[in-house]
């Protein structure tokens, strides 16, 4: 593989990492979480790193918690498998090494820091010469040097990145990013435990059968104490004196282990062990079912840890605070639409009742108008009544100053005509109605505004007489039609006083009877 030299005073650690994944067969962040995970741990390994790490750390730290609770990096392996005082200053680092890459000040601060206690590696790189890291390694046994080379690798990176990104020793940065290659696909502690399971699923089946046949059921730690099998019980016991001498009660501190999986705990044998030996297997399974049991409180213990810690309690504060921040300008920013609102409101009612008194006083103004209009047509209808009565009483004067001296023998003549024919009178005033039928009970009267009449009681009216001023049309054209139909005597009444609807009567009788017609006219 060939790394492009690139002059680019830009580059941080991820964009470095982009360029590596090009040529590796690797996710670009595992490159990156690889590099900050190494010097997150690097930087933990003694008192003064520390301190001079919360240094920066609490300048602003729910910044720095921010940056590392929403980054992948904090999950790494390197930092999950160290100590818990290690990974809680870890993650303080990784959050300062995050902010560093876009934030120069921040890592001219932690360049500082690592210069400060990694000398050696920083000259490596600025002097581009790997020698005396090669004598630092010489004096180290293998396991140490395993172990320092790899926080030395991520230094070495982090340095050659911001410090020296032009001229940079290829070959040892070649050799670092093989070893994170191998690291990510190779080391156990990445490996898919399921997988491996399954690979050894056969290897593992025989030895659950033989520890079936051999000791019968062991599932966990209450299975172990119980045990009919004085050897099991024994090592069951020995552990469990143990936990007690250090003042931890298995009973309550394993409560929730009662379901351990048998197949991880019997997955290390069948890997590392080439003969089957029953006692090495028990021991296995005993010891491995108590350490499994305490792993996984220690597991619960520390993600409790890590989720009450003060810094995730500020942190969820702050969320908080953002919130309520941002919901009291919210609040504020409804209030004064609210505010708005209401002026206009007023306004707007203001001018609705400014409009509506306009028009209640045009209405009014109207009304008046009409009213006065109404009183003046009501006293010109009231003196057209008075005139027309008054021409009515004089018409009447009129006749009846003409035909005084017949009135005397009306009676006489209508009482004659009543006795030998029968006369129907459809219309009429009710109270005139009354006074003729009062006088005159030979004479039958209809209501000039029933239209449901019996037709029938024209059958036997010799003339029929109709009042058109006090009658509906419907009555008017119901007996019309049946006039019509049988060809009846009819006439009109036009008189109100009842002496000239007397002499009315008699006179189209008598013309009727002088010329023979069906029709009174």
């Amino acid at each position: 593989m060939d790394i492009e030299v690139r002059n680019n005073r830009k580059i941080n650690v991820s964009s470095f990492s982009k360029i590596i994944s090009e040529h590796l067969n690797i996710d670009s962040n595992i490159i990156r979480n690889y590099i900050f995970a190494n010097i997150s741990i690097s930087l933990t390994r003694s008192k003064e790193m520390r301190k001079d790490i919360d240094k920066i750390y609490y300048e602003d730290r729910l910044k720095y918690y921010n940056a590392a609770i929403n980054d992948t990096c904090i999950n790494y392996t390197t930092i999950k498998q160290a100590n818990i005082e290690q990974e809680t200053y870890s993650r303080r680092i990784v959050g300062v090494l995050i902010e560093g890459e876009t934030d120069s000040t921040v890592r001219s601060k932690i360049i500082k820091v690592l210069r400060k206690y990694y000398p050696i590696i920083y000259n490596a790189v600025k002097k581009h010469d790997k020698k005396i890291l090669k004598n630092r390694y010489i004096k180290m046994d293998l396991i140490t040097r395993n172990i320092e080379a790899k926080f030395d690798a991520a230094v070495y990176l982090y340095f050659a990145i911001y410090i020296s990104p032009e001229i940079v020793d290829q070959g040892f940065v070649i050799s670092i990013l093989n070893d994170i290659e191998d690291f990510e696909s190779k080391n156990f502690i990445n490996r898919n435990i399921e997988m491996e399971i399954e690979n050894y699923k056969n290897k593992i089946k025989e030895v659950k059968l033989l520890i079936k046949q051999k000791f019968g059921k062991i599932y966990n730690f209450k299975d172990i104490l119980r045990h009919n099998n004085e050897g099991v019980r024994k090592l069951g016991e020995i552990l469990e004196d143990l936990f007690i001498m250090n003042g931890i009660n298995i009973e309550s501190m394993f409560e929730d282990s009662q379901f351990i999986c048998i197949e991880k705990i019997i997955l290390p044998y069948v890997r590392m062990a080439k003969n089957e030996d029953a006692d090495i297997i028990l021991f296995c399974i005993v010891s491995g079912i108590f350490i499994q049991s305490l792993i996984n409180e220690y597991k619960k213990a520390r993600n409790l840890y890590f989720n009450n810690i003060e810094e995730s309690t500020s942190y969820k504060l702050s969320i908080l605070e953002e919130q309520i921040s941002e919901v009291k300008k919210e609040n504020i920013s409804l209030k004064n639409k609210l505010d708005y609102f209401n002026k206009e409101k007023l306004m707007y009612e203001k001018r609705l009742k400014s409009e509506l008194s306009k028009l209640d006083s045009i209405y009014k103004l109207e009304m008046k108008k009409k009213e006065d209009r109404i009183r003046i047509l009501e006293n010109k209808l009231n003196e057209e009544k008075i005139l027309k009565l008054d021409l009515e009483y004089l018409k009447e004067y009129e006749f009846n100053s003409d035909n005084n001296h017949r009135i005397s023998d009306c009676n006489k003549r209508l009482e004659k005509y009543t006795i030998s024919k029968k006369i129907i009178i459809i219309g009429g005033d009710k109270e005139w109605r009354r006074r003729f039928r009062i006088k005159y009970p030979e004479i039958r009267m209809l209501n000039g505004f029933n239209e449901n009449f019996d037709i029938r009681i024209l059958n036997t009216a010799d003339y029929i007489f109709f009042y058109t001023q006090y009658m509906n049309h419907s009555t008017f054209h119901r007996a019309m039609d049946f006039i019509k139909l049988n060809k009846c005597k009819f006439g009109y009444i036009g008189k109100t006083n009842i002496d000239l609807v007397e002499g009315e009567i008699i006179e189209k009788i008598v013309s009727c009877e002088g010329n023979h017609e069906e029709s009174i006219y």
